[in-house]
């Protein structure tokens, strides 16, 4: 298996959603302005992640530290954490961006396979790789 096609470990997809989403907490408060918009961009970052990563424990701990971000930096600009009900439903948000960028991160990645397999059956000149390399070891 090809390394650019294999998924990297869960530890370099957790330390990389956790970069991913400092880098985006700083860029959303400088250049977002506060409130609505600079919910919608971190739930964005939460969902893109998902998908890019394909894991589900991943993308939930991202989401939960976009979440952690979120509220003590963007919402709350004291770095305080709060729990209240527009936090849960931020979480809660935040939860349902990363499962839905996981479920089309995954079935992306499904389709691509068995449209690459069916490309390479229906190829009337290619014969099948098993075959291909029967025919190399026997006329060898």
């Amino acid at each position: 298996m090809e390394f650019s096609r294999q998924r990297p470990p869960l530890e370099f997809l957790l330390s990389g959603g956790f970069v991913v989403t400092v880098m985006a907490c700083v860029s959303v408060a400088v250049l977002v302005p506060e409130g609505a918009p600079s919910i919608v961009a971190m739930t964005v970052v939460a969902g893109a992640f998902a998908v890019w990563s394909r894991n589900l424990l991943a993308s939930s701990v991202t989401a939960l530290m976009v979440w952690l971000f979120t509220t003590g930096f963007l919402v709350n600009t004291a770095g305080e954490l709060t729990l209240n009900r527009p936090d849960a439903l931020r979480l809660g948000v935040f939860a349902a961006a990363a499962l839905l960028g996981h479920v089309s991160g995954s079935l992306r990645t499904r389709l691509r396979r068995k449209r690459r397999l069916m490309r390479a059956r229906s190829h009337p000149r290619r014969p099948p790789v098993l075959l291909g390399r029967l025919h190399q070891r026997q006329r060898v």
